[in-house]
């Protein structure tokens, strides 16, 4: 699994009377996440979970060692009911000593889990970071979006009571005044719904890096820079994609099948051999479990023995040796042979696929960037003009050279042309975010 860093732990505290204001910047904000998100922290106990199936699996080469107690009781005699009872312990110990062939089903299921828990989580990691970096911009974003529509407000204030104070000395019509409250009101209602979602944005933030939600926090950044090479987007986004790291380590595995194939043309080989001495045993085997061989050793000390002893109290010992070579069985290895060269050509096929599909989404997520960052150049130019425009025809409407409609449609195009541009702002932060979780890269 691959590590990431996320920069220096930032955090300080501002004090304002007798409430504490959290400051937070992007790196601690990521690092925090990386530690208390829920969602990581429950992906991290998957792969846990399956390490603990692994210990299990390779325990089979530890030894194991219990103590075995029995007691048998048999009726003798149905006259007396006298009863023959017998009691008997040992102490055994067995261990695999080594393995061979095709390597262990088991353990080659506990990788797989591995894998599939461990990407999982890398994918996981990408996703939630990715939501921290863009809450935190969008967060910034949006306090710059509140101070441009207070000075909005404020102006259109100023505009408004010029109004009132014309209509009171009959200068202007009450629709001219009503026209110059409506501006004050739509900035108000915008700042509002501006207010709300960034306290939700805040709130979604907390509760991404694991805090309390409803905690008063202040973000420490500036506005974002957009400054990654293409080439080098692609470059960043091959190395660090789940999809393409999880393929590549299919493709490893299924090679090692691939060469596993030779053993099918191998002998089955068995030996079962031992050594008994009264109260002492041991015997060692090698077998076949599936497609892999081991070599097994089991001993056993009766503490208390069952049955009588030896009266010869000789040594005696057993060898089983047994080879069965496999001839001809009707092509089904050839056939076995077959499908996994198959399934090894797709799973390289498949992988350089994913080389090109993630150059793909790349490329395009970095062109749908750069559109963004156009259209926003070219709507903040936009909203200049449309506010001079609307400032000169409200001196003409003064004026008397412009009716009221036509001041009502430059107003309207004010207001549409500046809540666009802070559309193309907020989705300028979305898709770089996106294009950043594409590559796996933050800061």
């Amino acid at each position: 699994m691959r590590s990431i860093s996320y920069g220096f732990l930032t955090v300080c505290f501002i004090l304002s009377g007798a409430q504490a204001e959290t400051a937070l910047s992007l790196p601690h904000c990521l690092e925090t996440a990386m530690g208390h998100n829920r969602k990581l922290i429950q992906a991290r106990e998957s792969i846990r979970q399956v390490e603990g199936g692994r210990i299990v699996v390779r325990s089979r080469f530890m030894p194991h060692l219990d103590l075995t107690a029995s007691y048998n009781a048999r009726r003798t005699s149905l006259s007396d009911g006298k009863t023959d009872e017998q009691l008997g312990s040992a102490l055994r110990f067995s261990q695999r000593l080594f393995e061979f062939g095709p390597d262990f089903a088991e353990e080659v299921q506990t990788r797989e889990d591995l894998r599939q828990a461990v990407y999982a989580y890398e994918g996981q990691v990408y996703q939630v970071l990715a939501r921290v970096w863009e809450l935190f911009h969008l967060i910034l974003l949006q306090n710059r979006q509140i101070a441009i529509r207070e000075e909005s407000r404020d102006n259109f204030q100023l505009a408004y009571e010029r109004q009132q104070a014309r209509f009171a000395r009959q200068l202007a019509t009450e629709s001219d005044v009503l026209n110059a409250q409506l501006s004050v009101l739509d900035e108000e209602l915008a700042l509002n719904n501006l207010e709300r979602a960034q306290f939700n944005n805040k709130m979604d933030l907390l509760r991404l890096i694991g805090q309390p939600i409803g905690t008063d926090i202040h973000l420490d950044g500036g506005s974002v820079e957009f400054s990654i090479d293409q080439d080098r987007a692609v470059e960043v986004a091959r190395k660090n994609s789940v999809a393409v790291s999880l393929a590549s380590e299919r493709l490893k595995e299924q090679g090692r099948v691939v060469r596993e194939i030779a053993w099918e043309y191998s002998p089955d080989i068995n030996l079962d051999a031992g050594v008994q001495d009264g109260q002492r045993n041991a015997r060692i085997a090698l077998g076949k479990k599936g497609r892999t061989w081991g070599m097994d050793v089991a001993s056993e000390l009766a503490l208390r023995n069952t049955d009588p002893p030896d009266p010869a109290g000789e040594t005696r010992w057993s060898t089983l040796v047994e080879a069965r070579i496999p001839i001809f069985e009707g092509s089904s290895r050839i056939g076995r042979e077959t499908r996994e060269k198959a399934r090894l050509r797709q799973l390289e096929i498949g992988l350089r696929d994913l080389y090109a599909e993630t150059e793909l989404n790349v490329r395009q997520a970095y062109q749908q960037v750069l559109e963004t960052k156009g259209s926003q150049r070219i709507q903040a130019e936009r909203v200049k003009i449309a506010r001079r425009r609307l400032e000169i025809n409200q001196i003409l409407k003064d004026k008397g050279q412009v009716d009221e409609n036509l001041l009502e449609t430059f107003r309207n195009q004010f207001f549409n042309t500046q809540d666009q541009l802070f559309r193309n702002q907020e989705t300028f932060i979305r898709r770089i975010a996106a294009l950043r979780r594409q590559m796996g890269y933050f800061e």
